[in-house]
């Protein structure tokens, strides 16, 4: 039996022993702190019998070796005189720092100190642009992730209407929460909390009111200190007004209130009503008088959306509903879908929607809408529920998680099928912001999609001042020469993906640039100051860093950094001092209980 081993088994037995002993007087005052001290005693000389050793790592570096300090770094971590030389890129890490030669630029360490045959980098690392200059072998051991926005993104391209979503991940490290606020034009927009020591995703919401080139602002606020504040550009585009078309199987408030909302918000409007068997009205708003007796695929074609009652839809002429299925199919148009009680036959209009009416009894209740936070003001609503199914997506549901409003495919076009026919009631309560945010999502979700415009550009990544910075254009043709800020930039054909072309510039000032392309259309983008998104920046250091370092770091192994462990044995003495005072405590205590 090895030694190891027998100490093991007679301390065992020993403890065992001891605590028999214990139980079994008859003063049973301090017993679990007897025991306690007993098994410490026990403990500690198992110590002091046992060889225990723990492993050291130590590292053994060559002449040759440098250490790059970069922002980040822990000065704790650079041991003194283990490394020939100590670079920086960073004037502030310099001043904190006076032994650090100050680089000018990454190419220094191939220039001027060629000897260097492995780097230490420590901190956050280097940019791609400063990594792929570089010729040395890098040793890199990532530091602990950085608090602040660990990841963001939005929509930089919107048009009148659309909402703004600002997504991303927070990193909070502190023991307090903090709050993300969007603000634009110095107004709060939206604000969610991030819960103390907690990596949260978030995401804010807001509608721009005005169109043009615009920047909102992401703060990240711990009390009254602010953390973070970013900038998050965004460009509007004011939206050509779409064109509604309305069928109504007689007038009716829900079809009136429809069209006041939509003229006032620019909307081109015809609509169409029974008044008699064969007699109809025709209402025209922000658009040209024109026929709309017959529902003929050039008339239909005009229209971006059709808004109709379930009953009118199916009651249409067969010419008329094939014009309307071919332009749905192949064209793109959209239709928004009013149930009613038109009896079970079903159609290609709500074949994807199946209702199911669990009571005749209206029911006020508060609505949840896609994209919106809060709850809408109650509504008056037949509790008829469509049913949910995979291939159609939820748009309205009350907080019982029926579902009053969906939208589903058919060929190209966009079918909205509605349960509530009284949404007009919001406005005569009031309540115009829930009726307007439910229709736009409604006309939006349905209306016939644009062709995407030829030649877009963005700028991929965080586009920085003083910094080069890659615009892409998407263009399925070879693109002539673009210019930026009346600069001439030649586009690069990207070698993974055709139609996207990279051109490399460096913007001399942070702000919104022009970018002018071979069609003479302009496109914006911005460039951001060098402290702005910080935390990214860093999070994308060390992730580049990383990667070059496990692909271009220890090429060759020829002494130039070993991992050297070596056993060191733990000292005696701290167990002898446990050991002494277990045995006093036992003592004292018998002595006191005499």
């Amino acid at each position: 039996m090895s030694w190891t081993l027998t100490v093991i088994v007679v301390c065992l037995l020993l403890a065992a022993f001891t605590g028999w002993l214990e139980y079994k007087r008859a003063d049973r005052n301090h017993l679990t702190w007897r025991i306690i001290a007993s098994f410490v005693a026990i403990a500690a000389l198992a110590c002091i019998a046992l060889p225990l050793t723990y492993h050291k790592k130590s590292q053994i570096f060559g002449n040759n070796d440098a250490v790059l300090l970069t922002e980040g770094y822990n000065a704790d971590s650079i041991s003194k005189g283990a490394y020939k030389m100590t670079f920086t890129l960073n004037k502030d890490i310099k001043r904190s720092y006076p032994k650090a030669i100050l680089l000018s630029g990454i190419n220094d360490i191939n220039n001027l100190y060629p000897a260097v045959k492995l780097l230490h980098i420590s901190g956050y690392g280097l940019n791609d642009a400063d990594l792929q200059q570089l010729n040395t072998p890098v040793s890199f051991t990532p530091p602990v992730i950085p608090a602040g926005i660990q990841s963001v993104n939005w929509q930089q391209q919107l048009k009148t209407g659309d909402q703004l979503q600002v997504q991303g991940r927070y990193n909070n490290t502190s023991s307090k929460t903090v709050k993300l606020i969007l603000k634009g034009l110095n107004t709060t927009l939206d604000s969610v909390n991030i819960a103390a020591g907690k990596i949260s995703d978030f995401e804010l919401n807001a509608t721009p009111k005005i169109a043009g080139q615009a920047t909102c602002t992401l703060l990240a606020i711990d009390g009254k200190d602010t953390l973070e504040k970013e900038t998050a550009p965004i460009s509007v585009e004011a939206a050509k007004p779409l064109k509604v078309l309305i069928l109504s199987a007689s007038p009716d408030f829900e079809s009136k209130f429809l069209k006041d909302w939509l003229s006032q918000n620019g909307y081109a409007i015809a609509a169409r009503a029974s008044i008699s068997k064969d007699k109809t009205s025709q209402d025209f708003v922000n658009m040209e008088k024109q026929p709309l007796d017959n529902l003929s695929p050039a008339l239909l074609n005009k229209f971006d959306v059709v808004i109709g009652d379930l009953s009118t839809l199916k009651s249409l002429s067969a010419v008329e509903n094939a014009a309307l299925k071919q332009q749905v199919g192949q064209n793109g148009l959209g239709v928004i879908i009013r149930a009613d009680s038109t009896g079970k036959s079903a159609s290609w209009l709500d074949n994807d929607f199946k209702v199911n009416a669990i009571s005749s009894k209206t029911i006020a209740v508060p609505l949840l809408i896609q994209g919106q936070k809060e709850k809408t003001a109650p509504l008056a609503i037949d509790p008829s529920y469509i049913i949910a199914r995979d291939n159609i997506q939820n748009l309205l549901f009350d907080t019982q998680n029926h579902l009053l409003a969906a939208i589903g495919l058919s060929g190209e076009g966009s079918l909205v099928f509605i349960t509530s026919r009284n949404t007009y009631t919001w406005q005569l309560a009031g309540d115009s912001k829930d009726y307007a945010a439910l229709w736009s999502l409604l006309i939006s979700k349905a209306s016939r999609k644009l062709p995407p415009v030829p030649g877009r550009l963005v700028a991929d990544g965080i586009a920085t001042e003083n910094e080069p910075s890659v615009l892409q254009l998407q263009s399925g043709a070879v693109p002539a020469a673009i210019s930026v800020d009346n600069t001439t930039v030649s586009p690069v054909q990207d070698a993974d993906i055709a139609y996207n072309w990279n051109m490399t510039y460096w913007p001399s000032k942070f702000g919104w640039h022009q970018t002018t392309m071979p069609n003479n259309a302009t496109a914006g983008w911005y460039a951001y100051q060098k402290n702005d998104w910080k935390s990214i920046k860093n999070l994308k250091k060390i992730v580049d860093t990383k990667k070059y370092s496990d692909n271009r770091g220890i090429i060759a192994t020829q002494g130039k950094q070993t991992d050297a462990g070596a056993r060191i044995e733990m000292p005696k003495a701290l167990f002898y001092v446990i050991l002494l005072a277990a045995c006093t405590f036992l003592w004292v205590e018998q002595k006191l209980t005499v």
